[in-house]
């Protein structure tokens, strides 16, 4: 059996840090981040100053913020995101005028989460508003369960890190077999979603959805759409 690789705790840390700054629209105190971190303030101002001194922090009079740095490291990530929203950007509207509901594209973002990279939004005051920017668990939607079901490198990782019930197996196998997922009231109530893989030169790239209220999405328009859009991908 697989073991978890070994972690190491300090950039553990210095990634909280990173991520509670990137969550916040202002500058923010070495008090405020030890507090959200919770971990003494030693311990964060130290590995502040490295990231400082590293570029991808700034200190100012007003706090902490993140440093221009991360422009450059994310510039090649952007770039692909891009790639991928333009190559699939037809089908998003297509889902989205096809459903008269949101359709949404999501890339993998770590082992845990994926991330929503683009929405079509419809004028229907039953959809949803788009997710765009807005990260989700893996287990926990038709999106994510698409992720975990045709990626088994990221299956393998995510149960070295998490409890996988046979009933969450039995699911991503029935995903396997169908080709898509569907989520009928699992993940909040009164919505229904439907998910299925997007691929480039066979590689496995993203995932395309579309929510919207149980009452309008019902279970087999949703078999219906996910078969018409899985036959125009292929």
């Amino acid at each position: 059996m697989s073991k978890e690789p070994k972690r190491i705790q300090s950039v553990e840390r210095s990634f909280i840090i990173l991520e509670t700054l990137s969550l916040s629209d202002a500058p923010l105190s070495l008090q405020t981040i030890s507090e959200s971190v919770q971990l003494n303030k030693t311990t964060v101002h130290g590995l502040l100053a490295t990231m400082c001194s590293l570029g991808y922090v700034t200190n100012s009079k007003q706090g902490y913020a993140l440093g221009l740095r991360f422009r450059e490291l994310s510039k090649p990530l952007e770039q692909k995101d891009e790639v991928i929203r333009r190559h699939f950007s037809s089908l998003l509207k297509n889902m989205a005028q096809l459903t008269n509901n949101t359709a949404y594209l999501a890339i993998k973002s770590g082992q845990q989460e994926y991330l929503y990279i683009d929405a079509i939004e419809k004028d229907n005051p039953l959809t949803i508003r788009s997710p765009r920017g807005k990260r989700e668990g893996l287990a926990t939607s038709a999106i994510g369960k698409v992720f975990l079901a045709f990626d088994k490198a990221l299956q393998r990782q995510f149960r070295l890190q998490n409890a996988f019930p046979q009933s969450l197996n039995d699911e991503l196998q029935e995903v396997i077999r169908l080709g898509f997922a569907l989520d009928l009231e699992q993940a909040e109530p009164n919505l229904h979603c439907l998910a299925f893989p997007l691929y480039l030169s066979g590689e496995l790239v993203a995932v395309a959805g579309v929510s919207g209220a149980a009452t309008e999405l019902t279970q087999p328009r949703l078999v219906h759409f996910a078969q018409t859009f899985l036959k125009r991908q292929a």
